[in-house]
């Protein structure tokens, strides 16, 4: 497969957006899911973290990372909402296990 190859190249931003441009946009969505994967198992094997925990934390690290990728342009909103809606959910979940409820 051939790829054009980079224009007006001025900075790293242009460079990563014309890497996720050639891969049709799908780079950066991928690259933050698999951040996700690493830190949600690296954080369930910690034996003083819960699945809750580890779910909350890790969706909410990569919001961060998601904010920062779709004030580049790198991601779509739909996908940054995707991860705002995990740490809700995770934070939600934390808490009613931190409570007691089911």
């Amino acid at each position: 497969m051939v790829y054009s190859a980079p224009g007006d190249i001025n900075s790293t931003v242009d460079i990563f957006s014309w890497v996720n441009s050639t891969a049709n946009n799908s780079f950066f969505p991928f690259v933050l899911i698999g951040v996700y994967i690493i830190i949600f198992v690296k954080m369930l094997f910690n034996p003083s973290n819960s699945a809750s925990k580890s779910f909350a934390a890790s969706s909410f690290m990569v919001f961060i990372l998601a904010v920062l990728a779709r004030v580049l342009d790198l991601v779509s909103t739909g996908f940054m909402s995707i991860f705002v809606i995990m740490t809700a959910i995770g934070a939600i979940w934390m808490h009613l296990e931190n409570s007691g409820g089911s």
